[in-house]
């Protein structure tokens, strides 16, 4: 299976004689003087590059693009600067984020600093009917989370909800509470997995929810967000994305509106010509009483357009480990009476990855925990045994800890190893609360890219935001730096996230936010390398990324930003 997925990545584009065959051969656009690093294997390197119209035409040497320089072409010196394939996000939530991240920004390590931004905060906006923020780290609390009266000492009359910085849970304050008619007679959404924090000695809850089902359940009933609400965040966010060099994205679960609103909202914005990026979207199912493939293969159905379609049934098997929510094989190291539980059965879990793959929709798992994982390969296995051949582009995202023995499956099973690449560091989050649940045997083996690359997977990265597990970012550069270094950002003689041999190259880390991506979304023969007649999706930045010290990685500018020909993001422009 693997094989056959680096194969069919380095296939030639289905376009070519569209790109090249027009009676006028000058181009749009001509990048000089390069380097180029196409990402195509038989290619890597190159000088320049001409666009026409929405494609590559051509991909050569300076003597060659000079026959593409017409009287109208626009002519770029990269001098040296880097032309890139635009960057393809595996994993993102731009409608989720945009919306979510309007509020108080909450990343601070202790409970006094969070504290006193909400006080800041309250000093900032006077009167409010709702107070929402992102962002608190659970570092700044202990494990059964923050509690109400904090909050209800700012606002005690106004309904406070703040997402946690991985978007798994939420604090609210006594007035959220009770306007969602919550008492402690409140049943949980989904006992075990999506709960109420209770007080061991009153049964209240107290103000911490685990798991989306029970956050929007009183998010929803307080004041659930509006169209033009979240329409507002994401027109404010689309030329952030472009301006990290963001061209293509799949978008894991839109959540705050119903689907068809959220698909029908970036319908919206590609007819204005305001989307900067391609989407395919999926279906969030995390509802063990719903059937989800009637819904993806309605979604299918309605949204298939240039720019946006919605295609992947996206599930998810299991939580995290800061709400022990996480599946793991063994018990949690400081809560060994759990070992995490998933939200789906495992047989229902099984039996929706049978008959979605046998329809020929393709499917993506949050799956954080090394049980979750090992539950989802078996349930990819068993579905290709039961049906008959096809194309599948199935992945596994998150992957915080993966057991050795699953290492080989990802190749074997040609499902792509999903990461949220900046996670790989040594930070708070992961040397204070996931070690303290893993232990230090798990917590020396976790984020494992290389192994799995290794063992011939395709790896995929995509910063997951706004959810992260300790800061919150849609910069790709900042996981492709992380990732070949495993260290903090700005840290450069920091320690390293163990095991140190999973370091991966850059070249690795390039591929798999460009090419990697863009097989998972069934999307690398049109992006992802820069080859004769895919899509002109092009990101310049100011710097060789070859040339640069690891640590500097991360803070070498997007210069320019190219969609479909057309300039999404130019510095100075």
């Amino acid at each position: 299976m693997a094989a056959v997925a680096v194969a069919a990545a380095s296939a030639a584009p289905s376009f070519a004689a569209e790109a090249i065959t027009a009676s006028d051969p000058s181009a749009d656009i001509v990048f000089r003087n390069g380097p180029v690093y196409t990402v195509d294997g038989r290619q890597p390197w190159a000088r320049a590059v001409a666009v026409k119209g929405k494609r590559i035409a051509f991909v050569g040497d300076d003597a060659g693009v000079q026959s593409f320089v017409g009287p109208q072409t626009r002519i770029v010196d990269l001098a040296g600067k880097m032309l890139l394939p635009g960057f393809v996000e595996g994993h993102i939530h731009p409608v989720l984020g945009a919306t979510l991240t309007r509020g108080v920004d909450l990343q601070f390590d202790t409970r006094e600093e969070t504290l006193a931004a909400l006080e800041a905060y309250r000093s900032k906006i006077g009167k409010a009917d709702v107070v929402r923020g992102f962002g608190w780290r659970y570092t700044a609390f202990p494990p059964t989370g923050p509690r109400k009266e904090d909050l209800d000492v700012l606002w005690p009359e106004v309904p406070v909800v703040l997402l946690a910085i991985d978007g798994h849970a939420a604090w609210v304050n006594s007035q959220a509470l009770a306007l969602a008619g919550v008492t402690k007679d409140t049943k949980d959404p989904l006992p075990g997995f999506s709960y109420f924090e209770r007080d061991p000695a009153t049964g209240e809850p107290t103000g911490y929810l685990v798991e989306p089902p029970v956050v929007l359940m009183v998010n929803n009933a307080i004041e659930p967000f509006s169209y033009d609400y979240v329409a507002d965040g994401l027109a404010e966010w689309l030329p952030k994305a472009a301006a990290m060099g963001i061209t293509s994205v799949f978008d894991a679960g839109i959540q705050v509106l119903p689907d068809y609103e959220g698909f029908g909202l970036y319908l919206r914005f590609e007819r204005e010509g305001k989307l900067p990026f391609r989407v395919i979207g999926s279906y969030y199912h995390n509802r063990p009483d719903v059937d989800p493939l009637p819904v993806i293969k309605a979604l299918r159905r309605e949204f298939q357009s240039e720019l946006v379609k919605a295609s992947v049934l996206k599930l998810n098997i299991d939580g995290g480990d800061p709400q022990y929510t996480a599946a793991l094989l063994a018990p949690y190291s400081d809560k060994p009476e759990t070992s995490g539980d998933t939200l789906l059965p495992p047989e229902m879990f099984t039996d929706i990855i049978r008959r979605a793959d046998r329809e020929g929709i393709d499917i993506h798992v949050h799956s954080f925990g090394d049980r979750a994982t090992r539950l989802s390969l078996d349930a990819f296995e068993a579905a290709i045994k039961a049906n008959p051949p096809r194309d599948r582009r199935n992945a596994l995202a998150h992957l915080s800890l993966v057991d050795p023995q699953d290492d080989s499956r990802f190749g074997e099973l040609g499902v792509v190893a999903q990461f949220s690449a900046h996670w790989a560091c040594p930070d708070l989050q992961n040397m204070g609360v996931t070690r303290s649940r893993f232990g230090a045997a798990r917590g020396d083996s976790m984020v494992r890219m290389k192994s799995i690359l290794d063992h011939g997977g395709v790896l995929s990265f995509g910063t997951d935001w706004p959810a992260a597990g300790y800061y919150s970012t849609y910069r790709p550069l900042d996981g492709i730096e992380v990732s070949t270094t495993r260290r903090e950002l700005d840290k450069p003689q920091g320690p390293q996230l163990l095991p140190l041999d999973e370091v991966i190259s850059l070249d690795a880390a390039i591929k798999a936010n460009t090419l990697g991506a863009a097989w998972q979304i069934r999307m690398e023969r049109e992006v992802g390398s820069i080859e004769v007649g895919k899509h002109a999706d092009l990101v310049v930045l100011e710097r060789n990324l070859f040339e640069v010290a690891p640590q500097e990685i991360h803070k070498t500018r997007v210069l320019m930003t190219v969609m479909n020909g057309k300039v999404t993001h130019e510095v100075g422009g």
